[in-house]
């Protein structure tokens, strides 16, 4: 056995490997022509597997399991061995899409209103999706992006991992949503709440904490398990996104702006969003705000 590898973090370390760093995710092409390699795998966040040639045997701790070419498979954040590869005309490939618990939540909240999680669910340990053309095409669309000197934007790729989360969910309803049950669960933070933190406006950390019914270093650590960041840091990204779009759409001036998103102070709101977008408020402001731009 090889040591333990981290994934995504060590994916520079393996051969055969051609991989992407976006803002809400990663994913890889993964190429192999030998069949006799087998490791201990952390996946650090969760992981959906899509075998394009060959096949793949996942040991878990209570089963193993075969993915054949096609096939799709979706694994919560842990430790797995991989091993036994089968080659496909002398090669194995397959698509790695990695992504964080607060992707997770976000596209969770966007379509919540097709989730029923009061009935009680089967546990699944892993989602294991067979002969499904549709998601075959959506996951192959990915593979010009692999090519070399072609460029992805990334809301264009947070755009077709949106694609693969509404098809599951809507084509393998109640098997996707127990999946999904098992990974929120694992929260300390109910999805009610998570919910709530996605659509409410909120003052300052402490009152999410008294929100949650939690002492605040405890919320703090829970919120960074579900969201990877801290809640101040997120909190922030939450106001200068209103910010923004008040900049942008309405009348307001800049100070206006930094009093109705509730920074403490107009000088750190400035250098807190020209460290963010590359511009300061008023030039942002000039250059995005039609009835700014129509008064000058």
């Amino acid at each position: 056995m090889s040591e333990i590898l981290s994934l995504p973090r060590d994916l520079k370390q393996l051969k055969g490997v051609n991989y992407r760093n976006f803002k809400s995710c990663t994913f890889a092409k993964y190429t192999q022509t030998n069949t006799s390699h087998s490791s201990f795998v952390n996946v650090e966040s969760h992981l959906l597997t899509f075998v394009r040639k060959g096949y793949k045997i996942l040991h878990t701790a209570s089963k193993d399991y075969r993915i054949d070419s096609y096939e799709t498979l979706f694994l919560k954040a842990g430790n797995y061995t991989l091993s036994n590869v089968g080659l496909s005309s002398g090669v194995y490939e397959a698509y790695l899409f990695f992504f964080d618990n607060a992707f997770l939540i976000e596209l969770i909240y966007k379509y919540k209103d097709f989730f029923k999680l009061e009935q009680k669910m089967q546990d699944y340990e892993i989602f294991w999706v067979k002969n499904d053309k549709i998601l075959q095409g959506i996951l192959e669309s990915f593979t010009p992006h692999f090519e070399e000197n072609t460029q992805i934007l990334d809301p264009i790729v947070s755009l077709k991992f949106e694609e693969i989360f509404l098809h599951l969910l809507l084509n393998k309803n109640t098997y996707f949503i127990s999946f999904l049950a098992g990974i929120l669960k694992e929260f300390r933070l109910d999805l009610s709440l998570l919910f709530e933190y996605c659509g409410r406006e909120f003052l300052s950390v402490n009152e999410m904490a008294d929100f949650a019914k939690l002492d605040l270093a405890t919320f703090s650590k829970e919120f960074k398990k579900c969201f990877g960041q801290s809640p101040k840091k997120w909190l922030d990204e939450k106001r200068l996104q209103k910010a923004k779009f008040l900049l942008e759409f309405s009348k307001k001036n800049v100070n206006e702006v930094a009093n109705e998103c509730a920074f403490s102070s107009v000088a750190w709101f400035i250098e807190r969003f020209k460290e963010r977008y590359g511009k300061s408020p008023k030039q942002y402001q000039k250059s995005k705000n039609l009835y700014f731009l129509s008064k000058n």
